[in-house]
């Protein structure tokens, strides 16, 4: 399945916590399927260095299943214990405001005006089921429609890693991020507008496969499998050549890159010690934030 395609989920109207699970799955696309190697399964990996003390890394997936938010007793055990808690991104009303404006037209154009009538038509066709009305949908952009049309609708109330920050928050730890909203969001502003739609396209003309894989991505990680994760997002066969360019670029930007930036930002939260939680398809493989901590010298053990 095409990278991007892991991200979505929203419905009307744009209340915050549909926005925190928007930006989540914007953060958790999937990586490339790798050979067999040391970091194919387990959630929870135990980090050591000489100098600090054992700090502890979480891969989570971001839906609010009951069978993913209820954490196993062995996770519950450390997070608990630790001092910190460290997140790809924190959730705050400021953030949120900040993706909610970003993913709307600002300069007078709108989505029909820039897709055109044809797939102007089957986006508004696709997205009936989100609850948005056409006079507010015709004011997103491309790249947020594309998420939005692929996320799983919210059925219980938070997602794992906002369940996690609140549970931190509730036992006074301080709470740490790796990343920016800002840095995020950029990414997709910088796209060629070309590409969005590129992308929408790709999404509508696949919506039932793609909302499919969401599920199986669940089961995979259940199964605390993430070689499993990796080949559910590479195995789609997309065949115009261009879309398969994009894809690759998309995911070097979102994946192999963002692993570096984390890896390098995490530094000072693993010398303390803390719980780290990053989405879990980020541990896996020769790029992964797993492999690469090993590199630096971490001796890294699986603990669930």
């Amino acid at each position: 399945m095409p990278s991007f395609l892991f991200f979505l989920l929203m419905r009307r109207p744009l209340r915050s916590s549909w926005l925190a699970r928007l930006l989540l799955l914007l953060l958790s696309l999937p990586a490339v399927a790798a050979a067999a190697g040391p970091y194919d399964t387990g959630l929870l990996w135990r980090l050591e260095k000489a100098g600090s003390p054992p700090a502890f890394l979480f891969g989570t997936v971001h839906v609010d299943d009951p069978r993913v938010t209820q954490l196993p007793e062995a996770v519950a055990r450390r997070f608990d214990a630790a001092g910190e808690f460290t997140m790809e991104v924190i959730f705050d009303p400021a953030m949120l405001k900040v993706l909610a404006g970003r993913m709307l037209y600002t300069d007078g154009r709108d989505l029909p005006q820039v897709a055109g009538a044809e797939l102007y038509g089957k986006t508004l066709a696709a997205a009936g089921d989100l609850g948005l009305p056409p006079e507010v949908l015709r004011l997103f952009r491309p790249w947020a429609v594309a998420m939005l049309l692929i996320m799983p609708r919210p059925q219980h109330g938070d997602v794992l890693d906002v369940m996690l920050m609140k549970r931190a928050q509730a036992q006074g730890k301080p709470v740490h991020q790796l990343e920016t909203v800002d840095e995020q969001i950029a990414l997709f502003e910088n796209l060629p507008e070309r590409d969005q739609l590129m992308m929408l396209r790709h999404t509508v003309d696949n919506l039932e496969t793609a909302r499919r894989g969401v599920r199986e991505v669940v089961e995979a990680w259940l199964a605390r499998d993430l070689a499993a994760l990796a080949r559910i997002s590479d195995r789609a066969d997309i065949s115009d050549p261009e879309m398969r360019r994009f894809n690759e670029r998309f995911r070097a930007e979102l994946i192999d890159r963002r692993n570096l930036r984390m890896v390098e930002r995490m530094q000072p939260r693993l010398a303390a010690g803390g719980f780290i939680a990053v989405g879990a398809l980020h541990l896996h493989g020769p790029q992964g934030v797993l492999a690469r901590l090993a590199t630096l010298g971490y001796a890294v053990t699986r603990e669930y």
